[in-house]
C-alpha cells in the first residue's frame, strides 16, 4: 500500500468546482475537520483483547498485549473481580516523526472481569510469552466440577 500525502483543498467555494451527489457531504466534512482539527477525528483507545475460559481445575485468562513488557502491566484480584492495567507508551523518537498514518494506540488501559466462580488468589500464576499474558486462577474445591456416578436401578 502506498501512502500519499493528502493535498489541502482551497477554502473558498469557487464557481468552477464541479458538484456531484457527494460534493456537499465532502464539503461539510472538510469544514468540520478544518474547524475542529484533531478533535474531529475519533480517538482510538487501546483495548487489549482477551479470552476467559475454564478447565476442570482453573479459570484461565489470556490477553493479547503486543509491544508491552511485563513491567508495563499490573494484575490485581479483589474477591471475584480481576483487573488488568497497562500502559502502552509511544516510541521515544515520536516527537521527531511526521505521520502519514497513525493507528497504533497509546495510553493507559484497564480491563476488569467478574469471575464466574471463586478462585484461590494465593495460588494464581501469571505468565508472559510472545505478547500474551496468561493468568491461571485455580478454582476452590467447591467450585470444581464434580462427577456424579449414575446408578442403574432395576
Amino acid at each position: 500500500m502506498a501512502l500519499v500525502r493528502r493535498e489541502t483543498r482551497p477554502a473558498e467555494i469557487t464557481p468552477f468546482r464541479t458538484w456531484g451527489p457527494f460534493s456537499l457531504l465532502e464539503e461539510a466534512n472538510r469544514l468540520f475537520e478544518e474547524v475542529l482539527g484533531e478533535f474531529a477525528r475519533p480517538g482510538v483507545a487501546y483495548v487489549a483483547p482477551a479470552d476467559l475460559y475454564e478447565t476442570d481445575e482453573a479459570l484461565v485468562l489470556e490477553m493479547a498485549v503486543p509491544g508491552l513488557a511485563p513491567e508495563d502491566l499490573e494484575v490485581s484480584l479483589e474477591g471475584q473481580k480481576l483487573t488488568v492495567r497497562g500502559q502502552v507508551k509511544p516510541a521515544e523518537e515520536a516527537k521527531a516523526r511526521r505521520y502519514y498514518l497513525q493507528e497504533i494506540p497509546h495510553g493507559s488501559f484497564v480491563r476488569s472481569f467478574t469471575l464466574p466462580v471463586e478462585v484461590k488468589a494465593e495460588e494464581a500464576r501469571a505468565e508472559f510469552r510472545h505478547g500474551v499474558l496468561r493468568l491461571t486462577l485455580p478454582k476452590v474445591a467447591e467450585a470444581r466440577a464434580k462427577r456424579i456416578p449414575i446408578e442403574v436401578v432395576r
